[in-house]
């Protein structure tokens, strides 16, 4: 299949939506014909004639020509008010570009020279709904990067692995797993530690979970453990390192963010142990690493149990609606919501 000619690549995970522009800018641009093969259009370009003269440029002093588009301003359309969107929630959105200015730029993205290759970059949500992103689907290619979602973090996990073996460094499955719990899910957080790994591995290439601990913050390892606690159905330990996580001023919301996501895990495998799935079942319905599943969490969730699992859960989240409407203390609301493991 031959590569696309027209890309919108957008999502709110700016370190892995630059590395795919980064890989295009490599592959069409020619390092030292830079002046000649990329045109850049910044977010405060207004002038859509700007961007359409750019795409009839037939390329010159070098093969190809890429011309990099960021948060182009059509992509914005006009907020529809209120009112609007209660008469006729369904009603598209209109285009923040004049019938002519619309139909010129179609016809130029259609009709690309050879050798051009256009990149629409958006810094945030894309909405595919839009006349230009169905225009895309046919024509070009969408890439969409978003963040890892709380309950992603082995997803997280498989992609710090696959990012320090590009570099040519292995990182056990333990280790990495640590780094989420430390660095957090952003991509662009997860890379930051693994290019000090890198750097405090110096000629080694193998990194252990020992590195990453050294490396790690305090309360990256207080966060860590008490993960280790809560799976363990330590509560005196667990209520400790969420007291020295309060100390090193851990927010109660996040942390109870990480203490939801992680009984949910439990939830989920306790139910479908119940219902007789097998584990290496439920390791892929649930994506996790089957050796970790029947080794280190079967074990210990052993000790707990469903119905006082699914207590404490909503109680979790009966914590979080408090937090969130400001009613009563936020460390203590937490505290109290967790005392049901007892």
């Amino acid at each position: 299949m031959p590569d696309a000619r027209i890309y919108l690549l957008g999502g709110k995970e700016n370190f892995l939506l630059e590395q795919a522009v980064r890989v295009l800018k490599q592959k069409h641009v020619q390092p030292s014909m830079e002046a000649f093969s990329l045109d850049v259009i910044p977010e405060n370009e207004k002038n859509v004639d700007r961007l359409i003269n750019s795409l009839q440029m037939i390329p010159s002093f070098s093969p190809s020509r890429l011309v990099l588009v960021y948060n182009p301003f059509f992509l914005k359309p006009p907020r529809r008010s209120k009112d609007e969107e209660n008469d006729n929630p369904e009603k598209q959105e209109t285009s923040a570009l004049d019938k002519n200015s619309e139909t010129l730029l179609y016809s130029a993205l259609e009709n690309l020279p050879d050798g051009v290759t256009v990149v629409f970059v958006i810094n945030g949500t894309v909405d595919q709904r839009l006349k230009f992103s169905k225009f895309i689907q046919k024509h070009g290619e969408i890439r969409l990067f978003e963040e890892f979602k709380p309950w992603e973090k082995d997803k997280a996990a498989a992609w710090a692995i696959d990012h320090l073996k590009k570099k040519n460094y292995t990182i056990t499955r333990e280790a990495a797993e640590f780094l989420v719990e430390t660095a957090g899910l952003s991509a662009g957080a997860l890379a930051g530690e693994a290019d000090k790994l890198m750097l405090y591995a110096a000629d080694r290439n193998k990194l252990t979970l020992a590195d990453v601990k050294t490396m790690s913050s305090q309360g990256g390892l207080n966060t860590y453990d008490l993960g280790e606690a809560l799976r363990r159905k330590d509560l005196p330990e667990a209520l400790r390192l969420l007291m020295l996580l309060f100390k090193d001023g851990a927010a109660p919301q996040m942390l109870l963010g990480t203490i939801a996501s992680q009984l949910r895990t439990f939830l989920q495998i306790k139910e479908l142990q119940g219902r007789r799935v097998h584990p290496s079942e439920i390791a892929s319905l649930l994506k996790i690493n089957p050796w970790k599943l029947e080794k280190i969490l079967l074990p210990d969730l052993a000790k707990h149990n469903f119905a006082q699992l699914k207590t404490v859960y909503y109680e979790l989240q009966n914590a979080d609606y408090r937090m969130k409407t400001g009613q009563g203390d936020a460390q203590n609301t937490l505290l109290c919501a967790l005392a049901g493991l007892a």
